[in-house]
């Protein structure tokens, strides 16, 4: 299988080069290498540890099937003093032999890898710091470079009482304590985020893990620190805009409380005024121009009246200040009474309105001001969305002590997925040809949503575009109120 060659063993610095013959045997030496039990004469296989010889005789086999053939495996071979030593052999066929190049000097391994990894870590753009609480071991291009430095050397001139002026003061204390708390056994690992003071007086956030270690048979603290100024300055730009945005919308919903109580008291003079012009109790007011222009004051002022109101309602529920008064309420009596509101309204706009609720409805903890709200105003937008001819059911439900649901269905215009979105938000209106014959506040479905989720529950909206729509507003079953068994 090997064929034969006239040379033996080749020793050049820490490398031992092989020929091997068909048999596997070292061709004759003239010295051989003191380091490795082998001799001439002899078959390097016999010398392989027996846990990797099945391994070596498979590779030589294979890198001896085909002339050119080359690879690189790690092995242990016999040392002349009895012991193990590890190489690693690059092989290559020779035609009728097998070259070997043996890298058997340990020392030299590991000179080779520390100094990669000595490369690796000078390289790294983290700042690596190895220290005891009063004496600084080690420190990394990476770390010289966070603080405004060319290289290590600049740190370790600074001395450890100016390294320390480069934490930020008050952080130092944070990072003190780490220290010691790893340095006594008290700690092994932790995570934290601190600022250091640059060389040219910025300040600058980095992330710290660290950890404890054995350093020249003492024990040390050895950080890893990664630059995340950016990320954190992003953060305080999101809190600070968010705090922003809080205190223009707090001012907003302040404002519109203080507005709607400033206004409402003109404009109950302008309804009462306006209704007694329209009565005259002091006799005839002259022209009959001028009673249709009082009836036009007055319900103007009425509807403005709707809209401070909801508007104030609204700021209070966003600024957290309306407090429910809670009773027990009789929900059919509470729907019966809405439909008997709105029926007049109804019938004007040719809307047939009607209820439909089980006998053994349940009562609701609730404030039934809100309640009624909630009723009116989804009764109201109903009968203002529905072409005359439609119709308009209020229905309540009981879902088993889950939850209690009221309902207004009507088969009415309908909405699009994304006009119920802008039907939900604050003075949004659907841009329809029948939602334009009407006046509104664009307040109705979000406030009513804002009132039932004020007792723990939600609004829930279904249409579809010209089948009408139903809007159901659900309280949680906690607020059910069973009758005693």
């Amino acid at each position: 299988m090997l064929g034969k060659a006239e040379t033996g063993v080749v020793r050049a610095d820490d490398r031992i080069e092989l020929d091997l013959d068909r048999d596997g045997v070292v061709r004759a030496l003239p010295q051989g290498p003191p380091q490795l039990a082998v001799g001439a004469g002899e078959p390097l296989i016999d010398h392989v540890h027996p846990a990797e010889r099945d391994f070596v005789l498979a590779n030589l086999t294979w890198v001896a099937g085909e002339p050119g053939r080359q690879g690189r495996i790690a092995f242990r071979v016999a040392r002349s003093d009895g012991g193990w030593i590890g190489v690693v052999a690059g092989l290559r066929g020779d035609g009728d032999a097998v070259h070997v190049e043996l890298d058997q000097d340990d020392i030299h391994t590991a000179r080779r890898r520390e100094a990669q990894m000595h490369q690796v870590i000078e390289a790294s753009r983290q700042g690596i710091v190895v220290r005891t609480d009063d004496e600084l071991l080690y420190v990394n291009d990476g770390f010289a470079r966070l603080l405004g430095y060319e290289s290590h050397r600049e740190i370790y001139r600074l001395g450890q009482s100016t390294l320390a002026s480069q934490i930020h003061p008050a952080d130092l204390p944070i990072v003190m304590d780490r220290i010691k708390a790893r340095m006594t056994n008290k700690e092994a690992v932790s995570h934290y985020e601190i600022r250091l003071v640059r060389r040219d007086g910025r300040v600058i956030w980095v992330a710290v893990a660290a950890g404890a270690i054995m350093w020249d048979g003492k024990r040390a603290s050895l950080s890893w620190l990664t630059n995340i100024d950016e990320r954190k300055r992003a953060e305080f730009e999101i809190i600070k805009a968010k705090e922003a945005a809080e205190y223009a919308d707090r001012s907003k919903t302040e404002f519109l409380a203080h507005m709607s109580h400033e206004l409402r008291t003109p404009l109950n003079a302008i309804i009462g005024f306006s209704e007694m012009i329209a009565a005259a109790p002091f006799g005839p007011v002259g022209s009959p121009k001028y009673l249709e222009y009082a009836s036009d004051i007055h319900h103007s002022g009425l509807h403005l009246l709707d809209l401070i109101n909801d508007v104030l309602d609204l700021s209070k529920i966003e600024a957290g200040k309306l407090e429910l008064r809670e009773t027990s309420v009789a929900l059919p009596d509470l729907i019966e009474e809405c439909v008997s509101l709105l029926r007049a309204r109804a019938e004007s706009a040719r809307v047939a309105l009607s209820a439909e609720m089980p006998d053994d409805l349940p009562l609701l903890r609730a404030d039934e001001r809100a309640v009624k709200q909630v009723m009116l105003n989804l009764l109201s937008n109903a009968v203002k969305f529905t072409p005359g001819g439609g119709t308009v059911v209020a229905r309540a439900e009981h879902r088993h002590g889950k939850s209690l649901a009221l309902s207004v269905t009507d088969s009415g215009i309908g909405m699009s997925p994304e006009e119920i979105e802008i039907a939900m938000t604050p003075f949004g209106q659907v841009d329809s040809k029948l939602a334009r014959q009407h006046v509104g506040t664009g307040l109705g479905l979000p406030l009513t949503r804002s009132l039932v989720q004020l007792h723990g529950g939600d609004l829930a909206v279904t249409s579809s575009k010209g089948l009408g729509t139903t809007v159901t507003a659900i309280f949680p079953g906690d607020r059910i109120i069973r009758a005693a068994a």
